[in-house]
């Protein structure tokens, strides 16, 4: 059985480890967001109406699908002149470990 000490402990590291995690996972649950996902780790980065004919959706579906990555720590946004492009977020360890896995 666990001591006082210990327990609290855990608390704190569980705490601590959650804060991005369900996010995350949450918005690769999308089989859309996983696609844009996907795609963004064999580029280096893709604008918003590249994805949106890439996978055949709308520039606001597309762009939605994007803020929700965003949102969750997993791209980021970068405005080139008109455009609004996204990347993955490689400086993130997190995201690393989401990257060997599709290697």
């Amino acid at each position: 059985m666990l001591l006082e000490k210990q327990i609290e402990k855990l608390q704190k590291k569980v705490r601590s480890e959650e804060s991005g995690y369900p996010l995350m996972f949450s918005a690769l649950g999308d089989n859309g967001r996983f696609a844009i996902f996907k795609l963004l780790t064999e580029h280096k980065d893709l604008c918003v109406t590249d994805i949106s004919r890439i996978l055949n959706v709308s520039v606001p579906a597309a762009s939605h699908q994007l803020k929700v990555l965003e949102t969750a720590g997993l791209v980021l946004r970068e405005r080139m002149g008109q455009m609004i492009c996204y990347c993955i977020k490689k400086d993130d360890p997190t995201v690393r470990v989401l990257l060997k896995m599709f290697k």
